[in-house]
């Protein structure tokens, strides 16, 4: 009799258990009907109980849910929804996760056990001068969707619109961060996930280079399009230097050989990529930090490269040969007078809107009717340039308060936290690691998008609370 019995004396709770077996059932017939004829009737069903099942789960264990969303800024698993949308975990999980963390213990904890003291009070003040900055940029970017409305029609402001809120959705991720994160063990999750992400994007990027004739390497996965499984070359380019620097930081604090092992792979990937801007923001943070590296490092880091170069495939060289020498009759020349010829467009709809520009990304509604050819050009190809189109002068003024912040941010960490900890290595980074990134939005977009935001806003966000556990264990000290 006692064994039917839990340790407590009590009987469990198996109220629940009759349902939950009704629902494997369903899904198990569903996911039978949908593989034997892929029809809407079987597949909508499905998608709605998956849908309904990650969303249960991302209320029922939010830290694990959040660290699935760190690791979908890496690795972003999508399901094809209609002809232009798409669903991710992001979009399943973040509802619930946002709901249970704010109206929660996590939001109210975060609130009681602010940290006092002078130093604490610096750091606090740096971050609300950059959540102040972040807020107003965005809001202006909401704002001019009135005149892109007014400019070139309401369905064209609501598809920039469902752009912008994209990138809230990345940015959600801040706040998430500084309300969980509040132990190191939980920083250290962080890192791992991410870690976890990036060898995961390498496997799957070799297997779709091997078995599913991929040409260029990306960071989204389709799982409903066998036609074209991975996505995304230049948002994987740029992945792989965030992935890259949190390893820099992990080997920095508590050298590894995995962490080495895991940074090569990425320099490899970066080449499967075939991304530019990716090489580029690489570039950048390497010519930023090497004199930090000792002679002896620098060697063995070279001998390493070095023993990496035949796994490059050719067409990468090719890539870039043409690239740098603008061949006549390659893609690549074509790409680049293209990209010439959208910043010539791009600067007459400045000069007709100087000031509060055309509406947040407008400028592939109206490029036609600025070019000779009346061509639709989807994207100036240049952040920047992007936003001044697309907000005027006031809009990259408030961007580039935006980036001040960020930096002014990293320099008061570097400046509070003691030589050694995990925020005073990341502090260290922090400026190559975000020009590196300005660098590769030179010539893309990527910070339009919701992963490149997330990437930058879970950097931020564990910046913040590393310096603060910094400051903590230097006064207990």
């Amino acid at each position: 009799m006692s064994g039917a019995l839990t340790a407590g004396g009590h009987r469990p709770d198996t109220r629940g258990v009759p349902l939950i077996a009704v629902l494997i059932v369903g899904a198990a017939v569903l996911i039978g009907l949908a593989a034997g004829d892929p029809a809407p009737q079987w597949w909508g069903p499905l998608a709605i109980l998956a849908g309904g099942a990650v969303f249960y789960a991302g209320a029922r264990w939010p830290f694990a849910s959040l660290l699935l969303m760190l690791g979908s800024s890496i690795l972003l698993v999508v399901v094809q929804a209609s002809g232009t949308r798409a669903v991710n975990l992001i979009d399943l999980l973040l509802p619930p996760v946002l709901l249970v963390s704010a109206f929660g213990r996590a939001r109210r904890d975060a609130h009681e056990d602010l940290e006092t003291g002078a130093a604490h009070g610096g750091l606090r003040a740096a971050e609300r001068r950059l959540t102040g900055a972040v807020i107003l940029f965005y809001v202006a970017a909401a704002c001019s969707l009135v005149q892109l409305a007014r400019i070139a029609g309401t369905s064209a402001a609501l598809d920039s619109g469902l752009v912008l809120i994209r990138a809230l959705q990345g940015l959600a991720l801040y706040p998430l961060c500084i309300w969980w994160l509040r132990t190191r063990a939980c920083v250290e999750k962080v890192w791992v996930a991410l870690a976890v992400a990036g060898a995961l994007l390498v496997l799957v990027n070799l297997i779709g280079v091997a078995a599913w004739g991929t040409t260029r390497a990306g960071m989204a996965v389709y799982l409903n399009d066998p036609a074209a499984p991975i996505a995304s070359p230049n948002e994987a380019g740029t992945a792989t230097l965030v992935v890259g620097v949190v390893l820099l930081v992990r080997q920095t604090m508590r050298p590894d050989w995995k962490n080495l092992a895991l940074g090569a792979l990425m320099l490899l990937l970066l080449a499967l990529t075939r991304s530019r801007s990716g090489l580029l923001a690489w570039a950048t943070f390497a010519l930023l930090t090497l004199r930090w590296v000792r002679p002896g490092r620098l060697l063995a880091g070279a001998l390493g490269l070095a023993a990496l170069l035949p796994l490059v495939p050719v067409d990468y060289w090719t890539r870039m040969v043409r690239s740098a020498a603008v061949e006549r009759g390659s893609f690549e020349a074509y790409s680049f007078f293209v990209r010439v010829y959208g910043w010539q467009t791009a600067w007459k709809v400045v000069q007709d809107h100087p000031w509060t520009g055309i509406g947040y990304l407008g400028f592939r509604f109206v490029s036609h009717q600025y070019n000779e050819l009346r061509l639709v050009l989807i994207t100036v190809e240049n952040y920047f340039y992007e936003i001044l189109v697309g907000m005027g002068a006031v809009g990259l003024t408030l961007l580039a308060l935006v980036f001040v912040r960020l930096f002014q941010l990293g320099r008061e960490v570097g400046r509070v936290a003691p030589p050694g900890t995990l925020a005073h290595a990341m502090a260290r980074f922090h400026a190559p690691f975000v020009l590196a990134l300005l660098v590769a939005n030179m010539t893309g977009d990527n910070f339009v998008g919701m992963v490149s935001v997330a990437q930058m806003a879970i950097w931020s966000a564990v910046l913040v609370r590393s310096g603060h556990a910094a400051v903590a264990e230097a006064a207990r000290a």
